[in-house]
């Protein structure tokens, strides 16, 4: 009962993390749903890491009531998600993508702290402490500016164009833009996902939505 009432005060008094601690809670939760896909027996102590790592509590997961241990791990996501509305994160896309034979559990942080110390020079520490929402806009822009410059370098290429022998004519086939640079036409309120992390920026795989896993473990 003390290590159940000690996690639901950590719970309690959980406040919004900065960049670092939410990429690598985001990392911990990926794990977390992989093993839910997968049915893998380690599935409690990948909760009870992603809670413990959160709270910086060091309670023992088995003896807290396992109602209470999921319920605490939908509440932290709930906490740490992006509160605003950027395509990068508010939008998914549909193209799967293969793991990288050189990933590893842990790599989010450093991937997405990559991106932006190249970007701009800052260090990591000025990077860690940024806001969650700020972070992934300078990601978001990062990322746009890299492709609007891979397009533009394309249209100047002859390999851009498509010579057609019954018209006679060259054809401009532009390059395929990313998900969140597409006009949004949105989806059905109730048929629409949403990944924090999207596919095409996790280096460890396909994300799953949590919004399905926490309607199956959410208490009716």
């Amino acid at each position: 009962m003390f290590h159940t009432w000690l996690l639901k005060i950590g719970v309690y008094l959980f406040r919004r993390p900065r960049f670092r601690k939410w990429a690598v809670l985001e990392d911990k939760r990926y794990n977390v749903i992989k093993a839910v896909e997968e049915t893998n027996g380690g599935f409690p102590n990948l909760v009870h890491d992603y809670a413990s790592t959160a709270l910086y509590l060091p309670f023992n997961y088995e003896k807290v009531f396992w109602k209470d241990m999921l319920l605490s791990f939908i509440k932290i996501h709930s906490i740490t998600s992006p509160k605003t509305s950027i395509p990068i994160v508010s939008r998914s896309s549909n193209t799967k993508q293969e793991k990288n034979y050189w990933d590893y559990s842990g790599r989010l942080w450093f991937f997405y702290s990559n991106i932006i110390a190249a970007a701009y020079g800052w260090t990591v520490n000025q990077i860690a402490k940024l806001p969650v929402e700020d972070a992934l806009a300078y990601i978001q822009e990062i990322l746009t500016d890299a492709f609007l410059e891979k397009e533009f370098t394309h249209k100047l290429s002859e390999l851009a164009y498509e010579y057609n022998k019954n018209t006679k004519k060259s054809k401009y086939r532009p390059l395929q833009r990313p998900y969140w640079m597409l006009p949004d036409f949105g989806k059905p309120l109730k048929a629409r996902k949403h990944a924090p992390v999207p596919k095409t920026l996790l280096p460890v795989g396909n994300v799953i939505s949590l919004q399905d896993e926490i309607k199956e473990t959410k208490p009716k």
